[in-house]
């Protein structure tokens, strides 16, 4: 981006559109100005023009998306978060108005401290005014270590609260839904107990190549309707997927929640529950709703869609972690990979990547990603609270690993193969070397 994007003009007219204030008046502590600061007069020798609202083609969207991610990126982070920037361009307020709220709002004007000083902004028929940083630290200090602190545990915290979750239905769901033997997905093998180890081995090496060949299927088909520009395609697809998901699947477990707790209810109020969960979190996720409301609805899907993928059988599941993992590499570092074809087409045209995306300040990470992880740990409660435990570290441990990579080469990376690689291999090593030992001497009061 050019450094002349901050020479916009700034206009010495009244604010006659309240649309700026109720946009960009975001709650960030103000040293100067706020909502109500008073607005430089116009001078009776030059009277203000009317200022209405202006349609943007959506080249100027882009461009000023671009400009108010760099901005906020400096100055308000946590402004990144959902859909704010968005309501911003869609407000439809002229560019003089926008750019003079935001400098009122988060740098000094002619200020005789010692700042750096801040790019001006020009307007050649008025005085030079020049514009400095405010003084602001922000939350949790102003060390690169406290920035990268805030920024892992906004995104640490939502995928341990979704595995948290999957562990507990895990605990209360699966054993009064194994009453009935149906799988979640048809599978090419149907593992039984009386199968030999080599027959679950081989059966589950099948289904796992099955289920990567349509992820990859799938994310193809996906490239090529972005590519094209099929965005009502794409929308209708992810709509109906989620809606799915919160109608169908939420059904599901409202009704074993009922069930475990004996909590006695009828089709219509369980109907008009159900309606209003699943609308509203259609609406939250791809229309419009509160950042935090979206964002628990879209740990919501993705713990409800890992507890279902948690009734796989197990040497399917254990394979299929494994192999999603590899396939993750190869999306994403291959060059004819699908998902880096689609962030690299997503770049090129500044747009977000159509897909279901958690955003946390500046990092994202797929629903996909929330999904495999929970199946990791829920399917590790199934033996014991030990297991799970040490899966649940692992996890995490992988993300921040995979995190600090993601500082260092600075480009999109696959955030499975480090957390899933570290759970089997701990979830392994803990069941059949620790749990022995554990089990032998605790109750003899020998600990190790």
């Amino acid at each position: 981006m050019a450094d002349d994007e901050h020479l916009i003009e700034l206009s010495e007219q009244p604010v006659t559109n309240a649309n700026i204030y109720s946009k960009l008046d975001d709650g960030g502590d103000s040293p100067r100005a706020t909502s109500s600061s008073p607005v430089p007069k116009a001078t009776s020798s030059s009277p203000a023009p009317k200022v209405g609202p202006v349609e943007r083609t959506p080249e100027e969207k882009a461009e000023l998306r671009a400009k108010l991610v760099k901005f906020y990126t400096k100055y308000n982070p946590s402004m990144l978060e959902g859909d704010y920037i968005s309501s911003i361009i869609e407000s439809k307020t002229p560019d003089s108005l926008l750019w003079r709220r935001l400098f009122e709002k988060y740098v000094h004007e002619d200020s005789d401290e010692d700042y750096e000083p801040h790019p001006q902004i020009v307007d050649p028929s008025k005085p030079r005014r020049v514009f400095r940083e405010r003084k602001t630290r922000p939350k949790g200090g102003d060390t690169l270590a406290s920035r990268f602190s805030d920024y892992t545990m906004a995104l640490l915290i939502p995928v341990s609260v979704t595995m948290l979750i999957v562990v507990w239905a895990v605990s209360n769901f699966t054993p009064i839904s194994e009453v009935s033997e149906q799988q979640p997905i048809l599978l090419a093998y149907s593992e039984q107990s009386t199968d030999s180890e080599g027959e679950k081995l081989g059966g589950a090496v099948l289904n796992a190549l099955i289920i990567v060949a349509f992820f990859i299927l799938v994310t193809s088909l996906m490239v090529v309707l972005y590519k094209y520009r099929c965005m009502k395609i794409i929308a209708g697809w992810l709509i109906l997927s989620s809606a799915l998901i919160l109608y169908f699947m939420g059904w599901i477990w409202f009704d074993l929640f009922c069930t475990k707790y004996q909590l006695p209810y009828d089709k219509v109020t369980a109907a008009v529950v159900m309606w209003n969960f699943g609308t509203v979190g259609v609406i939250c996720i791809y229309f419009r709703g509160h950042p935090r409301m979206t964002q628990m609805y879209l740990v919501a899907t993705s713990a409800i869609m890992a507890w279902f993928l948690t009734r796989l059988p197990e040497w399917t599941t254990w394979v299929l972690l494994a192999a999603v993992a590899l396939y993750d590499v190869f999306a994403v570092l291959s060059p004819k990979g699908p998902l880096k074809a689609l962030v690299e087409e997503s770049q090129r045209r500044d747009e977000a990547i159509p897909g279901l995306v958690y955003e946390s300040k500046s990092y994202k990470l797929g629903l996909g990603d929330f999904v495999f992880y929970s199946v990791l740990v829920g399917r590790a409660a199934v033996y014991n609270y030990i297991t799970w435990t040490v899966c649940f570290l692992a996890v995490l441990t992988g993300l921040c690993a995979t995190l600090c990579c993601l500082g260092v080469f600075k480009k999109a990376l696959p955030a499975l193969p480090i957390s899933i690689g570290l759970g089997i291999a701990f979830n392994f090593s803990t069941r059949y070397l620790m749990m022995p030992y554990t089990m032998e001497y605790a109750p003899r009061g020998i600990y190790m």
